[in-house]
């Protein structure tokens, strides 16, 4: 069981090596909670019955004069904690971009690949910034998680799915999670998720209310729950966005909402192993 979106912002043993990693997480990705122990985000994982998570950086150099997680300081958690999988990050506004991403996988064994459009200040279908990054991808075989929806980050615009519409159908072999389910635009995200097969989203979408409240309002009231259980139950990744929830809320949330067993082991775990290329989901 994997929870596929998760940020290390706040793990103190790294943060005393790098003060800066604090301003950047307080003052440009929002995040005020305390720092942690790194046993801390084990227990997380641990009380929640997950036994891996996929960690984010945010590479915003060029339009936040940060990063949030170098790609080496990813590796080296990786390299501390086997429950993690690392993904790079690299800063579209730069020409060296793809250059970057090809070494963080080839040398630093990174996985994946995290964009956050709203920080970064690129637009996700700009072909001349982002398309040379997605081909880097397509071209390494791994997979993009792109934020969209709405960002607490001060001073970013929020992004909506369909932006992505044209980036599915350019790199039909590249495959691109949509964070957050996109929301609030959960309708637009359920569309591109049916259309088109290259799209999945993951579930870190806690806006407001308690997390059970949240999921009950996305997969029941604004989605029908019929829709994920018969028609996106390969397409839906769990993904909890912490530090910001705690894991085990989201999972307990998730679970609550009355999805089948077999939809839940998908959205769990066999649908982030077929993202990742370990393993199909069936």
């Amino acid at each position: 069981m994997i929870d596929f979106h998760t940020h290390p912002l706040l793990v103190e043993e790294f943060v005393a090596k790098d003060p800066e990693l604090l301003r950047a997480s307080q003052e440009v990705f929002f995040i005020r909670n305390r720092l942690q122990p790194l046993q801390t985000f084990h227990l997380e994982l641990e009380v929640s019955g997950l036994q891996k998570a996929i960690i984010l950086p945010v590479d915003a150099r060029s339009a936040r004069g940060c990063r949030l997680f170098s790609n080496e300081q990813i590796a080296e958690l990786c390299r501390v904690s086997g429950r993690f999988i690392g993904f790079a990050s690299v800063d579209p506004l730069q020409r060296q971009a793809p250059d970057e991403l090809e070494r963080a996988v080839r040398l630093l064994g990174l996985r994946g690949l995290k964009l956050h459009p709203s920080m970064q200040g690129f637009s996700p279908g700009d072909r001349e910034v982002a398309y040379p990054v997605y081909e880097a991808a397509a071209a390494l075989g791994i997979p993009v998680l792109i934020h969209c929806g709405m960002t607490w980050a001060p001073g970013c615009k929020s992004v909506n799915p369909m932006e992505l519409e044209s980036v599915a159908c350019d790199f039909p072999s590249l495959k691109l999670v949509i964070a957050h389910f996109g929301w609030p635009w959960v309708h637009e995200t359920a569309m591109l998720l049916l259309k088109y097969e290259n799209l999945f989203a993951d579930t870190s979408c806690l806006y407001f209310d308690a997390p059970w409240e949240f999921m009950r309002h996305i997969f029941g009231e604004r989605l029908p729950l019929t829709l994920v259980e018969r028609s996106l139950r390969h397409k839906v990744l769990f993904g909890s966005d912490y530090p910001r929830v705690e894991i085990k809320n989201m999972v307990r949330a998730l679970r609550q909402v009355g999805l089948s067993d077999g939809a839940l082991e998908l959205i769990f775990a066999k649908n982030a192993l077929c993202v990742l290329g370990e393993r199909e989901g069936s």
